[in-house]
């Protein structure tokens, strides 16, 4: 099973829409959020809307998409200390390495936030990429500013030597200024392919989703 990580240049990029839209284009794929904050009760127990979204496509009970899951909506690592609880950087590796699903060719793994949120007092997601070596799909929220945010991410991810698949441009701002020539710019200055575009709330646009 190949296993992708995907991280964005924000919070609100759109990693969950660009997720959903990458395993509906594939047959035999899959998508789970293994850490969530922001969760509310619901039929006694937390829920994690964007869990849910995978739900809806994977048809996966909730434990197996999203297994840690903290109510406020903050950063992991206090949403989590606000519960009482830690998360182990090691254990959620272990889970996204070794989980098995039945006929999954192409599992997704999206991560909350971005590279450097961190999980607990010490580690980040990229503690959790160095220790798993998942290859990355990075959303790219395009609104102003998404060039300075994603050449930081590149920035990281190239000094930790985490490779990158490729990047996926999402329109999250339906009247962002010259579109098409920030898309042009970020294609010039990363060293990523282009695999998707998205439009505005639209289905995705395969560029070079072949190479997944």
């Amino acid at each position: 099973m190949n296993r992708y990580f995907v991280t964005g240049t924000d919070t609100d990029c759109g990693k969950t829409f660009v997720t959903n839209q990458l395993v509906s284009h594939f047959s035999n794929a899959a998508a789970i959020k293994p850490v969530a904050s922001g969760c509310e009760y619901s039929d006694n127990q937390l829920v994690n809307s964007d869990a849910l979204l995978h739900q809806q496509q994977n048809h996966l009970p909730l434990d197996i998409i999203n297994p840690w899951r903290f109510r406020l909506p903050v950063s992991p690592h206090l949403s989590a200390r606000a519960d009482g609880a830690s998360i182990d950087v090691h254990k959620v590796a272990d889970y996204c390495l070794n989980l098995q699903l039945n006929d999954i060719k192409k599992l997704f793994i999206e991560g909350a936030g971005g590279l450097m949120v961190p999980l607990n007092e010490r580690d980040t997601w990229l503690d959790f990429l160095k220790l798993t070596r998942i290859p990355v799909i990075l959303v790219v929220g395009m609104k102003l500013g998404c060039i300075n945010h994603t050449l930081l991410t590149q920035e990281v991810l190239e000094i930790n030597k985490i490779r990158c698949q490729g990047w996926v441009a999402n329109c999250i701002d339906q009247d962002m200024l010259m579109l098409k020539d920030n898309i042009s710019t970020l294609e010039v200055k990363l060293k990523y392919p282009l695999l998707a575009t998205t439009s505005y709330g639209g289905k995705i646009s395969d560029i070079c989703l072949s190479s997944l």
